[in-house]
């Protein structure tokens, strides 16, 4: 019996991992995106200087645009001193990231549902599955894998994922090797990605949900050692940063921040429900110092409410630890805090946190099939399956997008020519807080005009430059 449970498990694992491999299969022939990052992520000098002791040396402790992302970066150099820059092997990097982080998800949602859960193992084994596949089909996850510069955020989850693993394996051994082997984790994640800094408040939700005491010392005493590497990684990064840039990107007051927050918040999961019109720019909704669109007034109240249904429905211990790691690792990609970002929403910053809305929703939905009559199971079933044939067919189809430069910039006419309106239509007084914004955005337009448009195409489509009177110069 054990060795057929084993068997089993081995075969979900290879299907977990194959399934990634066949969605995204086009990547195969995809170019560098050399005019969306790529040029300079990748094409730099780390990578091609080679696995010498000063370039290596020069990666620890260098910047690169102001992104400090040693182990990626080394990826990246290990990659070009075997194959050189062949774009092949930097996507097929990517995808194997996503097979890995798929079966991660699976052996994530099995450790923690059976931190309360022990008993029902057919329930949870089914609920890891179904959420594996949903994260390994899902449109809203092609831009972290299709895109090579975003390549740190699936490897910043497989360490993630794999530090709360072991960490929870802690829990339920009380080895200290696995508390030791999640810290190795932790650290390898925060030098993929400065996000990485949030584990240690997930492990802290995972405790909640396996229902340690909280007045027990030895739960902080195990942080320590994770907040010391944040303070002293988070201290040495800002030194190597040039943070002359912050000035540049003041133009939004805090309200409309929140508002932002809010917005950010429901297009994320309305897009993991049903995922249409995905784009690669989200662009803010006006220009800074413009006054908000009265639409976007409502996404306050849309959040409250669902802050209030999880507050009635906190009984229900699973559906609130989903709903603090998806708000988690969207917390420091929300705007609340002054990002240098140009769009509103990105893709890529809910594959993470998409585990969070996948695992709930799967484990009370089988719930309640579970006691549908059989006609009705088999109907919701087939439901499902057409759904997810929507999601697989969806990314197979709009990953087509991120081929190369001409394919990505097809989408992005028409948004030039709307902002470029916007831009005309609105004035901003010399020397606001607005104007240094408002900055930001020419240099936004001028990048999307230079790196989007094909040759010719941009006269009409121009960014103009204004004087202190708010003339067109």
């Amino acid at each position: 019996m054990k060795s057929r449970i084993l068997l089993s498990n081995y075969l979900v694992y290879a299907l977990l991992f194959v399934l990634p491999l066949i969605v995204y299969h086009a990547l195969a022939g995809f170019e560098f995106l050399t005019a969306w990052d790529d040029g300079w992520m990748v094409f730099n000098r780390h990578t091609t200087d080679g696995l010498g002791l000063p370039n290596l040396a020069d990666i620890a402790s260098e910047t690169n645009q102001g992104q400090y992302s040693p182990v990626n970066q080394l990826i990246y150099t290990i990659l070009h001193s075997i194959f050189g820059l062949d774009p092949l092997a930097f996507h097929l990097m990517s995808v194997l990231y996503h097979a890995i982080n798929t079966c991660l998800v699976y052996a994530f949602v099995k450790a923690l549902l059976g931190l309360r859960e022990r008993e029902n193992v057919k329930m949870i084994s089914t609920t890891a599955f179904i959420s594996a596949i949903l994260f390994a089909v899902h449109p809203m996850n092609i831009e972290a894998i299709s895109w090579i510069s975003a390549s740190k955020i699936p490897l910043y989850t497989l360490f993630g994922l794999s530090a709360l693993i072991s960490y929870m394996r802690y829990l339920k051994t009380g080895k200290l090797g696995r508390y030791a082997l999640s810290f190795v984790l932790f650290v390898l994640a925060f030098l993929c990605k400065e996000q990485g800094c949030i584990i240690p408040i997930a492990a802290l939700f995972i405790d909640w949900y396996a229902r340690r005491n909280f007045r027990d010392k030895k739960i902080w005493l195990e942080k320590i050692p994770f907040l010391a590497i944040i303070v002293c990684g988070g201290l040495y990064t800002l030194s190597l940063r040039n943070i002359g840039w912050i000035e540049h990107y003041v133009g939004f007051p805090m309200w409309q921040r929140l508002v932002f927050a809010s917005y950010s918040i429901t297009e994320y999961l309305t897009k993991l429900i049903v995922p249409t019109n995905l784009m690669y720019i989200y662009p803010f909704p006006m220009m800074p110092g413009a006054p908000l669109p009265h639409r976007f007034l409502i996404y306050p109240v849309i959040f409250a409410a669902l802050a209030g249904a999880a507050i009635y429905f906190r009984k229900y211990k699973l559906m609130v630890f989903g709903a603090l790691f998806f708000l988690l690792n969207l917390a420091l990609t929300l705007h609340i805090i002054s990002m240098s970002r140009i769009s509103i929403v990105s893709d890529r910053y809910v594959y993470l946190s998409s585990i969070g809305f996948f695992m709930p929703a799967v484990w009370y939905g089988v719930n309640y099939v579970m006691r549908l009559s059989k006609g009705k199971r088999i109907f919701v079933c087939v439901l499902f399956g057409a759904y997810l044939f929507y999601l697989t067919g969806y990314t197979m189809k709009h990953v087509e997008v991120w081929e190369n430069n001409d394919t990505l910039k097809k989408d992005v006419k028409e948004l030039l020519e709307k902002r470029k309106i916007e831009e005309q239509k609105h004035v901003v007084p010399k020397d606001s807080i607005s104007e240094m914004g408002m900055g930001t955005y020419r240099r936004f337009l001028e990048t999307l005009r230079a790196t989007s448009l094909r040759k010719g195409e941009d006269k009409d489509v121009g960014c103009t430059e204004r004087k202190a009177d708010g003339t067109s110069a």
